[in-house]
């Protein structure tokens, strides 16, 4: 690797723009956020055109791995300097009273609260709603049904970020 090319500005383009310096400007606990929700962006982007490509359909493969590898450029180009991610379960599911589960991506965390409820047979009223960390910050809430809404109060033009009564595979 010669001189140029160890810089970081050559290696990850992004960070020579005005907008990516704007966003590394902002505190570290958004950073963190906006980090690990692009790298969740690129693993679901890398599933996806692993799959295009696996049933030939080459262009769309290469629109998902292009929108991955800018997902993963923008997340290295802002994540602040102590960030590090946990590539293999980055979500964990956290209820009060109960141990954090890990799981891969949202519908396994859907999955793994709703086994949870199952398991315990208990109703609405008893069975406390669950938090979805993203490597260990909060970005999400499970309700008793298992679908995974935006942090904060619910309001009738909410929807789900990930709703467990509908195909999650959606090309």
């Amino acid at each position: 690797m010669n001189a140029r090319s160890r810089r970081a500005e050559v290696r990850n383009p992004v960070l020579t723009l005005p907008s990516a310096r704007a966003l590394k400007a902002q505190q570290p606990q958004i950073l963190a956020l906006l980090a690990a929700l692009l790298y969740d962006l690129q693993r679901d982007a890398r599933q996806r055109a692993d799959k295009a490509w696996g049933t030939r359909k080459a262009f769309i493969a290469a629109y998902w791995f292009t929108v991955a590898v800018y997902a993963g450029h923008i997340a290295k180009a802002i994540r602040p300097a102590h960030y590090s991610r946990n590539k293999a379960t980055p979500f964990r599911v956290r209820q009060h009273g109960y141990a954090a589960l890990a799981a891969v991506d949202w519908a396994e965390a859907s999955r793994l609260y709703s086994e949870r409820r199952d398991r315990f047979g208990l109703g609405t009223s008893q069975f406390p709603e669950g938090e979805v960390l993203l490597d260990d910050i909060p970005i999400a809430r499970i309700s008793y049904n298992g679908r995974i809404w935006p942090l904060g109060p619910f309001r009738p033009e909410m929807e789900p970020i990930y709703d467990n009564r509908i195909a999650a595979d959606r090309s």
